[in-house]
């Protein structure tokens, strides 16, 4: 994520550039897919920036693979275009809007391949506050359309406290003077909004801005210190750096570096950038999540191929796993009953056959499988999900069921905690029901529940996620009256 720090007159969008960048690099799904059959979608990213005391400067960007925009004859061209509409909501009202369209030339189709990307850049100013972002990206030639929805905090970046913006991912950065919406600072920051690397793409460039650096009362003290580290997704260190110390250029500074990732084996990684004011001791951090994908790694033989056999079945069941050793077989049976949602019809078949000693080894292989850091005592999945039946349980209660049993237990405990809840209680026109959204889920989806028997218990009906109940008339279990 980004900041930024020149004027701006006004909360609307600055001017809008609008940039073709041709790279090598494409997401792992997206290589394996054949280019007629990709489905309609972007990637979005956002930094923020100090602007003013009492403004931040939001700054995103988007970016779309070339061969998904439709190119018609245009004279001895082919033209293809693409509308973008960014809108900025604070508690239900519009705060900000703009809509623009950009345009993309092509000599002849036969140029155009899935691995080039068109980007856009643009930005708000914001006060301080709680905010959903809504982009949405049409095809200028064609009905398709994708839209991506997410929530945005915007801290203030005021005081003596060391401060960092977001961390800004690039493909390349340079030095500029000239006025663009891609310069900050002296530097023309081109974005990576899908953050992949790789053979394409060896080199991670960052942006990134340092606020509230203390005045200096020694030569010590005019200097500061920082340090880069790259974490895998167990947590280990994958790369460290060594430690830069700089002078200070007045109580804000502009940190812009750039590291070799293609020796990275495939997969996520943490960018992690900590900065220390060596005249007060304050620290300061940020992270980035990016991504490796090299083609090669995931051949037989290949680095992932031979990270992914040295794991598998080395899981943990968790740093409780002890308990299963005493468990009754009916507290077994009642822990297992809570996987209806993500075990197999085998593995049920499976369990129900075993006897005491073999269902408690099961329930242990069975967490062991779904742990996501193999070689760490703790089971996030585990923790995660019984920690949602718990809340399920107690939240959810219907009149004869279990809350993990009820629509909205099981619609929890398959996609986790909404990102929204919109609560509407019973009156004398409508039935009580919630919405919840989910922001960065299949593009944003949403759940409504009703309480259709008016007894307390809220069922689904209706869903956008893909295999949920859908009923565009949903408004009728509300009001049947209407």
């Amino acid at each position: 994520m980004k900041a930024k720090t020149f004027k701006m007159s006004s909360v609307l969008f600055g001017a809008l550039l609008f940039a073709l960048v041709l790279t090598n690099v494409a997401n792992a799904q997206d290589v394996a897919q054949d280019s007629t059959q990709k489905k309609f979608q972007f990637a979005i990213d956002y930094n923020r920036f100090r602007y003013s005391d009492s403004l931040t400067y939001l700054e995103f960007s988007a970016g779309i693979y070339r061969d998904l925009i439709t190119y018609i004859p245009d004279g001895d061209l082919f033209r293809g275009e693409f509308i973008v509409t960014a809108e900025v909501y604070s508690n239900d009202s519009l705060v900000a809007r703009k809509k623009w369209k950009n345009v993309n030339t092509a000599d002849s189709l036969a140029e155009i391949n899935e691995a080039q990307q068109l980007y856009c850049l643009n930005n708000f100013l914001l006060k301080k506050g709680e905010y959903q972002v809504l982009i949405r990206i049409q095809d200028g030639n064609s009905d398709k359309e994708k839209s991506y929805q997410f929530p945005v905090k915007i801290n203030d970046f005021t005081g003596n406290k060391l401060m960092l913006s977001d961390i800004q991912l690039s493909t390349q950065i340079e030095r500029d003077t000239s006025k663009s919406m891609f310069v900050k600072n002296g530097f023309r920051v081109f974005p990576n909004p899908r953050a992949v690397y790789g053979i394409g793409l060896p080199i991670l460039y960052s942006y990134s801005e340092i606020y509230n650096l203390a005045p200096a009362t020694s030569e010590e003290g005019n200097k500061y210190k920082i340090t880069y580290t790259i974490y895998d997704s167990d947590g280990n260190v994958a790369k460290s750096f060594p430690e830069k110390i700089r002078n200070k250029p007045g109580s804000s500074a502009v940190e812009v570096n750039g590291v070799n990732v293609v020796t990275l084996v495939s997969g996520p990684y943490l960018f992690v950038l900590e900065v220390e004011d060596m005249e007060t001791g304050q620290k300061a951090r940020a992270q980035r999540k990016f991504f490796v994908f090299r083609a090669g790694d995931f051949a037989e033989g290949g680095a992932a191929f031979q990270k992914r056999e040295q794991i598998k079945g080395k899981g943990s069941p968790g740093e409780d796993a002890d308990r299963y050793d005493v468990m009754s077989e009916k507290e077994l049976e009642k822990e297992f009953a809570y996987t209806r949602y993500i075990s197999t019809r085998d593995e049920r078949k499976t369990f129900k056959k075993l006897n005491l000693e073999g269902k408690r080894q099961f329930l242990k292989d069975f967490w062991a499988k779904r742990d996501q850091t193999p070689g760490t005592p703790i089971n996030e999945f585990k923790r995660d999900y019984l920690s949602r039946v718990e809340y399920a349980n107690r939240k959810f209660r219907g009149s004869f069921r279990e809350g993990w049993r009820t629509d909205r237990g099981r619609i929890l405990l398959l996609y986790g905690q909404p990102d929204e809840v919109e609560r509407f209680p019973f009156s004398s026109e409508n039935r009580s029901y919630e919405i919840w959204h989910y922001f960065s889920i299949q593009g944003g989806i949403d759940f409504i529940f009703v309480d259709k028997r008016e007894m307390g218990d809220l069922e689904l009906v209706h869903s956008t996620a893909r295999g949920e109940l859908y009923d565009p008339q949903w408004q009728r279990w509300i009001s049947p009256t209407r």
